[in-house]
């Protein structure tokens, strides 16, 4: 039988968890970052896996769930930096594109993401600097960014 005392379960737990958060320096250091919604890791080198821009580092699968969760705890010009930011990254990292008028948005299905976010073009407002309904949003301030479904995007090519 062992003379040493045999440890807490806070001892061990805690012994535990600093051995976890070793762990994920070594892959930070490897180049290695999480998700900050799902906890899933990816390569820093693969820009399309996260989005950084946006305060958290979020993958792409996540987005939509981490979105309507964010948004609510934005201040209006903080909200319309995220969705910029975002509708930049999905643009470069996913081919996204920029829906203006509902009638010209695919079918859902044939969807693998559909954002709602501010026009750039009136800066969510609108109207044009001459007070005029802006032709980009038709006057709504807001446009939908969009990823279509994979197999739609290589047949499309």
């Amino acid at each position: 039988m062992s003379d040493k005392p045999e440890k807490s379960l806070d001892e061990r737990l805690a012994s535990l968890e600093r051995g976890l958060e070793h762990v994920k320096s070594g892959l930070g250091l490897l180049g290695v970052k999480p998700c900050t919604w799902c906890g899933t890791f990816y390569r820093r080198s693969d820009a399309g896996a996260l989005c950084d821009d946006c305060g958290d580092s979020v993958c792409y699968r996540c987005i939509p769930q981490w979105w309507s969760h964010r948004c609510p705890e934005l201040s209006p010009e903080d909200r319309q930096t995220a969705e910029r930011m975002l509708s930049r990254w999905l643009i470069i990292h996913h081919d996204a594109e920029v829906i203006a008028k509902s009638e010209d948005l695919p079918k859902s299905e044939r969807l693998s993401m559909k954002l709602v976010t501010g026009c750039e073009q009136c800066n969510s407002s609108g109207k044009t600097y001459t007070g005029g309904r802006c032709r980009r949003c038709d006057g709504r301030g807001t446009v939908w960014t969009v990823v279509r479904a994979p197999e739609l995007r290589r047949s499309a090519e």
